[in-house]
């Protein structure tokens, strides 16, 4: 029997909702769901550290007492605790497989020479890009990567629905990298140009970032269409979004990987509207599963492409339907494949 460890910030305290949590609970669940009772798995929650100061010698000793750790950082831990945990992993003869969320580890061992060396020791690094792992590969002649797709646990099969008025959602941490000042120029155009009004709306779903809070609410009040909706609880997600007919992403992050929020909109049969990040085309198809705007002054671009879609409604429900398509690309079982080759060697 293999004693497994998945070590990351699972946010259980305050159920903490964000692409680092919900990745590292969907990949704890998956070995769980796919073990069989073959394996003692257990995971450690690194939010504790907010808690507790003695919870750094509970997460050393479960890392001491299992064999294989499936290790999720995020900067902060792979910058401080990564090399402590790689020595006693390596005293200990255990098996390090790192899984990448988002699209930054390159950029961010660039100069970490230490880092460098002991990633390339490793049993796997696994990003979430094709583009991050070529990367990673040329920049550091990594020998271990291995693409491992974002994904998601679910048997949502949408509606898609046919309206006459035009529903659209932000889903993700709410703040000015993520966009939002130019959804609000969106709701402006729409405002003051739109003969049809009337007939759209903007909601927002997600966590108020708080240095952007009072920005964001001032212009909530401003416009009659936008709404913030709150926090979605995670069994909510699908048959809320299924109610929207588009979703909107002008990231400002160019490093993103795979936004969690495209990939619930695709399992929901929406298409995306986003700036071309550096992993976009990857994972939206331009024209197919949604529109691609330009990362920089795109915001005219934006605009268009969003009333294209309320326009054109044919043009909508195909891309409703490319989009769910497209989510079965993301599955638990595809992503399992991968790991457990090495799981369960």
């Amino acid at each position: 029997m293999k004693r497994i460890l998945v070590l990351g910030y699972f946010g259980d305290k305050n159920n903490e909702l964000n692409g680092q949590t919900c990745k590292t609970r969907n990949v704890y669940d998956m070995i769980v769901s796919k073990n069989e009772d073959k394996n003692d798995i257990r995971y450690f929650d690194t939010q504790q550290f907010q808690f507790s100061k003695f919870s750094l010698f509970t997460m050393l000793k479960r890392i001491i007492l299992c064999n294989k750790l499936v290790y999720i950082p995020a900067h902060n831990n792979l910058k401080y605790l990564f090399p402590i945990i790689y020595l006693i992993c390596w005293i200990r003869r255990c098996e390090i497989f790192l899984i990448v969320v988002g699209g930054w580890m390159d950029s961010f061992i660039k100069t970490k020479k230490l880092h460098v060396l002991l990633l390339s020791k490793i049993s796997g690094i696994f990003p979430q890009s094709h583009n991050l792992k070529e990367r990673l590969i040329a920049q550091f002649q990594f020998t271990n990567v291995y693409y491992f797709p974002n994904f998601r646990i679910n048997s949502f099969v949408p509606s898609f629905k046919q309206r006459d008025d035009f529903r659209i959602v932000f889903m993700a941490r709410i703040m000015r990298q993520k966009g939002i000042e130019t959804i609000f120029q969106l709701a402006d155009n729409i405002s003051h140009q739109s003969k049809n009004k009337n007939r759209m709306s903007i909601d927002f779903y997600g966590p108020i970032f708080d240095e952007d809070k009072e920005y964001f609410m001032a212009q909530v009040e401003k416009y009659e269409m936008v709404t913030y909706q709150g926090i979605l609880l995670p069994d909510d997600i699908y048959k809320t979004l299924n109610e929207y007919d588009l979703m909107v992403l002008p990231t400002r992050f160019f490093t993103e990987g795979f936004p969690g929020t495209i990939l619930d909109a695709y399992i929901s049969g929406i298409p995306v509207v986003a700036t071309r990040w550096e992993n976009a085309t990857e994972f939206i198809d331009d024209g197919i599963t949604g529109y691609i705007v330009p990362f920089e002054n795109g915001e005219n671009e934006f605009v268009d492409a969003v009333i294209k879609l309320y326009e054109n409604r044919d043009i909508l429900l195909t891309m409703k339907q490319n989009a769910y398509q497209k989510s079965k690309l993301f599955t638990s079982d595809s992503a399992w494949e991968i790991l457990k080759k090495h799981l369960e060697n």
